[in-house]
């Protein structure tokens, strides 16, 4: 691995790598295809996000300056992960995603549940009326919850040792934004730097 290769891969590692609830999972539940989702992950630092999903797209946006944006198209899967603030575009198939330090998948993406291989939601005698959702517990993770909303079964917040590490502020239909294919070129246009994953993680000659 050449020295430019294993610096960027450092540098989209620190970027875009973060903690992800650790299970898989097994209960049977619908991957949204059309919603508009806001909401804020609690850590070691506080980070709102909202998500539109629409067909074989979405756009993800954070807080703190992180777009993600996903395309099927031919059959296959591929992603733009545009950092703001170090003016970064990587792009990379599914198939390579772990180079950036990514090791996710289209579902858990758009269904916000980041889960282990293996392990499994298990289904509690137990709803939360407030939040109009159902209570699951992760299989092996006897201290995580994920109340699942009973219309979109998306999580309405997960829970690890008794606190909230994940909320969804709302979630209804989805939103209109502009197709995918406009962002990227948005951000080309103002000169970021353009990494392809699925290559050598060299920059972009041009």
């Amino acid at each position: 691995m050449g020295c430019i290769t294993a610096i960027m891969i450092a540098l989209l590692c620190s970027t875009f790598c973060g903690n992800v609830l650790a299970a898989e999972q097994s209960v049977a539940v619908s991957v949204p295809h059309d919603v508009y989702v806001e909401g804020t992950y609690y850590g070691s630092r506080t980070v709102t996000f909202s998500l539109s999903v629409a067909g074989d797209s979405f756009v993800k946006t954070y807080s703190n300056g992180v777009v993600i944006i996903g395309e099927k198209k031919n059959g296959e899967t591929f992603y733009y992960f545009i950092d703001k603030n170090k003016r970064l575009i990587t792009k990379v198939s599914q198939e390579n995603l772990y180079r950036i330090g990514e090791f996710t998948n289209w579902n858990n993406m758009v269904g916000l549940i980041n889960l282990k291989p293996g392990s499994k939601l298990i289904k509690e005698n137990e709803t939360d009326k407030k939040h109009a959702c159902t209570l699951y517990s992760v299989e092996n993770e006897e201290k995580t919850r994920i109340c699942l909303d009973d219309n979109l079964h998306i999580p309405a917040y997960i829970e690890q040792n008794g606190h909230v590490v994940e909320r969804t502020t709302y979630m209804g239909p989805g939103r209109s934004y502009s197709y995918p294919d406009d962002l990227p070129g948005k951000y080309l246009r103002e000169n970021y730097l353009y990494l392809n994953a699925d290559d050598d993680l060299s920059p972009d000659a041009d």
